[in-house]
């Protein structure tokens, strides 16, 4: 039997033909994997963009519970500023009672030493000295003791200021209760002047550390104040 065999001349066209069809093969196979890139791609977009929809609704409808939130932490904030600013003018006032009762021992203590040493002081001044000395309540400075503001410390210390003014205080009126003629014997000061300035003493020393205290706890709270001010404006923006 005889093989036939095919012309050379047809090679190249058998080549070609089978090249092509090759690349028929590889096109329709990158067409399938293109088209399937893009579809997982459209899902994927498809599933950002119904998350994005849902987010925007979501803040879109717990906007009023944001704004009551933030409304209800600037009055919490003023609220706190409020007590705190209430508390700074506590504060002013007991250093202002503490300055007048410094100034008060310090003038009657020159006039007792004075008038014991008869060095040119005279009743009048004394008795002067004596009555502003006694405008400072002990209950006065016992109440101050009672404020929640004030630590332990100080407490304990005012209650201590409140009963050496009181027995200060009532030292000086029995001096006073000596007055004869509208003249103080000069003897009865001389008795009680150690007595009386070791009080004063006492009382200007207690009372200073008191002031010191109380304006440390001053610049605390103003600085407080200050930050609460700038949390509410940055919030309120």
């Amino acid at each position: 039997m005889k093989i036939s065999q095919l012309p050379l001349m047809l090679l190249p066209l058998v080549a070609v033909a089978l090249a092509a069809c090759l690349a028929v093969l590889f096109a329709s196979i990158f067409d399938q994997a293109q088209l399937r890139g893009i579809y997982l791609v459209w899902q994927e977009n498809e599933t950002f963009a119904a998350a994005s929809v849902a987010l925007l609704a979501a803040m879109y409808a717990a906007r009023p519970v944001y704004l009551q939130v933030r409304a209800q932490s600037v009055q919490a904030a003023l609220d706190l500023l409020r007590r705190i600013e209430a508390d700074t003018e506590a504060c002013i006032e007991a250093r202002k009672r503490l300055f007048d009762l410094r100034r008060a021992v310090v003038t009657l203590a020159g006039e007792i030493h004075a008038y014991a040493e008869s060095q040119e002081a005279t009743a009048q001044d004394l008795k002067d000295a004596v009555t502003a000395f006694r405008a400072v309540s002990p209950q006065e400075l016992l109440v101050l003791s009672e404020r929640a503001t004030i630590n332990s410390a100080d407490q304990m210390k005012l209650v201590a200021l409140s009963a050496i003014l009181k027995i200060a205080q009532q030292a000086v009126s029995e001096i006073l209760a000596e007055e004869w003629g509208g003249v103080i014997a000069q003897a009865v000061v001389a008795k009680e002047h150690d007595f009386i300035s070791i009080k004063l003493a006492g009382l200007f020393n207690l009372s200073s550390e008191i002031a010191e205290d109380l304006e440390v706890q001053e610049a605390t709270m103003r600085a407080r104040a200050k930050e609460l001010r700038e949390v509410a404006d940055t919030v309120m923006v």
